[in-house]
């Protein structure tokens, strides 16, 4: 995405982590469902299954399984490029690690 071919100024992406060791040994149940074709993120409730999930958009969503080298060609490189061509640029790299 260049920036002279987008309006918009801050895009979000998530990337879902797998589940650590830990977590596992708790058998800790998933509680996130990502639909990537349409950039939804679902947070199921637990405990209140009366309550329907809460569903959250954003720009990009990456599954557990995605590899860093196709977020970083999907999404990174290309503001590497309008870097490149003079306009700012910067990313925000923020995770929860368990």
């Amino acid at each position: 995405m260049a920036a002279s071919n987008s309006s918009e100024t801050v895009r979000v992406i998530v990337r879902c982590r797998p589940m650590n060791q830990r977590e596992m040994d708790l058998k800790s149940q998933t509680i996130i469902t990502m639909n990537t074709q349409l950039n939804h993120v679902m947070l199921e409730h637990i405990e209140q299954t009366n309550e329907p999930p809460k569903q959250f958009t954003f720009d990009a969503v990456y599954p557990v399984d995605s590899i860093t080298e196709n977020i970083y060609a999907d999404s990174v490189f290309p503001l590497v490029e309008s870097v490149l061509e003079g306009y700012n640029a910067t990313v925000f790299a923020y995770g929860q690690t368990g």
